[in-house]
């Protein structure tokens, strides 16, 4: 998504947290918030929309499309700092705490003066919430853990917003012809779940011009550091952005210092001395002479000391090494392996957008198929036939129109009850080329219970895919436990892939949880859970998270063509 967009929805997004804590009309804030997820899902950079198109936007009219044109000149507008001049700025924080609404935010800070996360933390600590009327000793005990959850969140960023910010600083860097080359390294360049400082590499004829480039960007906060081949910025976002300057022959050597880990770059240099040879940011040095015989290229420096060259996403020292140096890395998933996407959502649920609208996009990045997947259980109460049938003829009617450019797939995602049954009858299940069965309540069950309720979900024969299998969302919410062996073992017995769902906020399953899955034979499915267009593009986020648990093309079922996977399909 164009950082402009980002800009804007969070915008509309915070006017519309801001209006709720207020107390201020539930339309009104309704209305904004979908403004923000209007925008949020726009392939197309908000700043180009002409006045007609802007008004074309779902709950855009005249007064909203000045605001959306006030905040792409200004980076704010006026309704909004109205808004947060009348509501203390760290209730906002407060309410984005699990547990936490906008009510009883304003009732801390009506009785109890709290306007802040560390006044809150305090008062948990005196013990002060149990005085209050419908609050006790276990609200206390829940929100100072999501507390810490929430302060470790804030020193990290999730990788999405890393990756849009590291990503329009090179596109602006990239501009310059004094640029040859840049990459950003660090955890991102890992694709880490979250993100601290970012780390930017450049190259180029005029190291010190290209530093004061870099240090007059747009977007930038402030200079922390400025230097002839090293500066720090800190963005809008509040990211500490380091760049460093080197000279072309040494690139390659920094790309893979800056990249990392620590434990995978000690492993490089043992193996380097053991052959002779030193290895630093500058490059790889012969020890009798000093001559630099490699540097210019990761390529060329893991080719000498003998290795395959591990993806970025690989290099944690967990035995990629060992493998390298029998030639015998996997070869991991790539974005362009993947054919098609089987979880999303649309207007039948809790979707923004058309059947028709979420294939276009998916068709414009190449997906040869999509599955509509939504909640038709718990979450919608239109659970009946009739739904099913009734968005049956649209995705035929979808179908017919863009004849085989792009297949759109009926599917169903659905509750796994408390005991392990699902929230729709078999009736409904049999209508539907695939259900993904996925955990949305009661993640606060003793691993025994939750072991036994998922494995007997992974034995219903509808079922195709155990989505986003913990659960958790990054920052706020750790997610079932559960026996993972078990739980893999009965997914292997009755041939039900795994989710590696794209969402920067679950992320889920995570590497070291594939690794695992992987050694009972288990398929996957990396899918991007998009509730609108824009989600879409999510996908790559999947499949760093997969590279990092080794999984390989053929172990990924959303990477077959069409006729393979319905041979699944039909199997289940």
């Amino acid at each position: 998504m164009p950082r402009v967009n980002d800009e804007v929805a969070e915008a509309f997004q915070e006017l519309a947290d801001l209006l709720q804590i207020a107390g201020d009309d539930r339309f009104r804030v309704v209305a904004y918030r979908r403004v923000a997820e209007e925008i949020a899902a726009l392939a197309r950079d908000v700043s180009t929309l002409d006045d007609k198109e802007l008004a074309a936007l779902r709950g855009v009219g005249r007064a909203t499309a000045s605001k959306i044109r006030e905040v792409i000149k200004t980076g704010t507008m006026a309704k909004l700092e109205e808004a947060r001049a009348a509501v203390p700025p760290g209730i906002r924080d407060m309410t984005a705490l699990p547990g936490l609404g906008p009510k009883t935010a304003l009732m801390l800070y009506s009785e109890l003066g709290v306007s802040n996360l560390s006044e809150l933390d305090r008062a948990i600590k005196e013990q002060k919430l149990r005085t209050i009327k419908g609050l006790g000793t276990k609200t206390e005990k829940n929100l100072a853990a999501a507390i810490r959850r929430f302060k470790g969140r804030k020193e990290r960023v999730p990788i999405d917003v890393a990756l849009s910010v590291a990503e329009g600083l090179l596109e602006e860097l990239n501009k310059s012809p004094i640029v040859s080359d840049s990459a950003f390294c660090g955890s991102l360049r890992r694709g880490k779940e979250t993100i601290g400082d970012l780390d930017l590499l450049a190259t180029g004829t005029d190291p010190a011009a290209i530093m004061s480039l870099f240090t007059s960007l747009p977007g930038i906060k402030g200079v922390a550091a400025s230097g002839s081949t090293k500066s720090s910025i800190i963005t809008r976002e509040g990211l500490s952005v380091d760049l460093r300057v080197v000279a072309p022959e040494e690139f390659g050597a920094a790309l893979q210092y800056f990249s990392g880990s620590k434990e995978h770059n000690v492993r490089v240099r043992e193996i380097a001395v053991t052959q002779g040879y030193k290895l630093s940011e500058y490059g790889l040095f012969r020890v009798s002479d000093n001559a630099r015989v490699a540097g210019a290229t990761e390529e060329e420096i893991y080719g000498v000391l003998g290795l395959q060259t591990p993806p970025p996403t690989m290099r944690e020292n967990r035995g990629e090494i060992e493998m390298a140096l029998k030639g015998e890395l996997p070869e991991v998933v790539q974005l362009e392996d993947i054919q098609g996407d089987l979880h999303s959502h649309t207007r039948y649920s809790d979707g923004s957008a058309t059947v028709r609208e979420m294939a276009i996009t998916a068709m414009e990045l190449g997906r040869r198929y999509l599955a509509v997947t939504d909640h038709l259980d718990a979450w919608v109460k239109s659970h009946t036939a009739h739904t099913i049938r009734q968005q049956a003829e649209e995705i035929t009617a979808v179908n017919q129109e863009f004849g085989g450019r792009i297949t759109v797939l009926q599917g169903v995602e659905v509750d796994i009850g408390p005991e392990g049954t699902m929230a729709l009858p078999d009736s409904i299940l049999d209508l539907v080329d695939l259900v993904i069965a996925s955990i949305h309540r009661r993640f606060g069950l003793d691993v025994e219970a939750q072991t036994r309720r998922v494995v007997r979900a992974m034995s219903h024969p509808r079922v195709t895919i155990f989505g986003h299998p913990t659960g958790r969302w990054l920052g706020s919410r750790e997610g079932a436990e559960f026996d993972l062996a078990a739980v893999f073992e009965a997914a292997a017995e009755n041939q039900v892939a795994m989710e590696i769902n794209s969402n920067p906020a679950r992320l889920d399953l995570k590497d070291d949880h594939l690794r695992l899955a992987k050694e009972f034979g288990l398929r996957f499915a990396i899918n991007t859970d998009s509730h609108n267009p824009g989600h879409l593009s999510r996908m790559r986020l999947g499949v760093g998270m997969a590279q990092r648990g080794w999984v390989t093309a053929p172990e990924v079922i959303n990477t077959m063509p069409l006729d393979k996977l319905r041979d699944i399909l039909a199997k289940r």
